[in-house]
């Protein structure tokens, strides 16, 4: 397999009327008179006793009601709450051994295609052996791009004049390549992503979306009904976010709907921070003033894994790692560590190297033109499940991958789908 690596820098009337009819005495004799007033006061003493003995009978109904209300015990919003999240993290407690694509290709797969993997500055490397694998099992070519996240255009004309069949990208909104999008459809090129906002039917020329925007929803939401589990319903959350990535803003909307809806004790926030300060090392610094500034604020999530560095070594530099709890979304090796040195509470494990072989398959059901299922592998949700202990975690360090890669005979379950050894 050729493999080149160029450098270029992914939740809401009683009315009542009473009526009196008075009637005209033409009575010519007293003692009628005198037995109609007698009939009448009869009448109305048997009216107010009746009416007396409904109003008793009111009364005792109500005392009854209220009676049986005060046995009831009352709602308590907060324990249902917890118990509400509590179940969504039970669901997510164990990794699931399944791939989540259960059709089969329909024809041989043919060989000698290349694919063209743009990878990231931040965290792409983590893809490149799942690439490998994948396209070495379908004797395929596989070309590394190095790109910048938000300058992809000249990397794309790059896969292009290397002769890639299929060009693979994650987290890169396709908008900012417009333009170039338009030259693969024309050359008959398929753009397949993941860790993004946009659909394939919504796209010309992009043919994949895994763990796209209700993907990553549900990742935020089952971190965040796991914190409220671990804070017993009473986490002060600050989220350190870069929502210049949309699919980030979706992760963000995740976890607040989820306190929201979950927990009314807790309080939920972001920092907003850009790439440019992730990759010039100034996020710990501003995360450090946003403690400082709000001394009830008690847990940090970390909206993904490359977002980690130098932050737990300044929470404790500033006296702060007593008070503040850390989790985050999406593990690797080097969180992995500081989840067994139990430096941080959980994780979410989030098996990029799953995506990578989710891309190329559906790059292989291109290759014999069949459909790709899940509007481009946007459904079913790709899987995900939490790390809950220092033993868990140490489990995944102890991976050849050093990190959960997916369903554990995935390559496996591809390949057969695939028709391939």
């Amino acid at each position: 397999m050729k493999k080149k690596l160029v450098g270029l820098l992914a939740v809401l009337l009683s009315f009542a009327m009473i009526a009196a009819a008075c009637g005209d005495d033409d009575s010519d004799s007293s003692s009628e008179a005198s037995s109609s007033e007698a009939s009448s006061s009869e009448a109305s003493s048997s009216e107010a006793s009746s009416s007396e003995a409904s109003s008793s009978s009111a009364s005792a109904s109500a005392s009854a009601s209220a009676s049986a209300s005060a046995s009831e015990p009352a709602a308590d919003p907060v324990a249902e709450g917890l118990a509400r999240a509590q179940a969504v993290v039970d669901s997510f407690s164990e990794p699931p051994d399944q791939i989540t694509v259960t059709e089969s290709i329909n024809s041989a797969v043919p060989e000698g295609k290349t694919v063209a993997w743009l990878a990231c500055e931040v965290t792409c490397a983590a893809f490149n052996p799942a690439f490998e694998a994948a396209t070495a099992a379908l004797n395929w070519d596989l070309e590394i791009i190095n790109i910048s996240s938000f300058d992809a255009n000249s990397s794309i004309l790059t896969a292009l004049d290397l002769g890639a069949d299929f060009i693979a990208i994650t987290g890169t909104p396709p908008a900012t390549f417009a333009d170039e999008l338009e030259l693969m459809v024309d050359q008959g090129v398929g753009m397949y992503s993941c860790f993004d906002t946009t659909l394939p039917n919504e796209l010309e020329g992009l043919m994949t979306n895994c763990s796209g925007n209700d993907n990553v929803y549900a990742a935020g939401s089952v971190h965040a009904n796991n914190v409220i589990v671990r804070s017993g319903g009473t986490a002060k959350v600050l989220m350190v976010n870069i929502p210049d990535f949309a699919v980030l803003v979706s992760q963000r909307n995740g976890a607040a709907a989820a306190f929201e809806e979950n927990c009314p004790n807790c309080t939920f926030e972001e920092l907003a921070v850009s790439l440019d300060q992730l990759l010039t090392g100034e996020v710990p610094g501003a995360i450090i003033s946003a403690f400082q500034a709000d001394p009830d604020l008690d847990w940090l999530m970390v909206a993904f894994d490359g977002m980690l560095y130098g932050i737990l070594d300044a929470l404790e530099g500033a006296g702060l790692d007593e008070r503040i709890s850390v989790s985050l979304t999406d593990h690797d090796a080097a969180s992995l560590q500081e989840c067994v040195d139990g430096r941080i509470e959980f994780g979410t494990v989030n098996p990029v190297l799953y995506t990578a072989w989710l891309m190329v398959d559906g790059m292989v059901r291109t290759s014999v033109g069949q459909d790709i299922p899940g509007n481009g592998h946007v459904t079913p949700p790709i899987p995900l499940f939490l790390t809950q202990t220092p033993e868990s975690c140490q489990a995944l360090l102890d991976t050849p991958e050093a990190d959960w890669k997916g369903p554990a005979t995935m390559e496996a379950q591809f390949a057969a789908l695939w028709g391939v050894n």
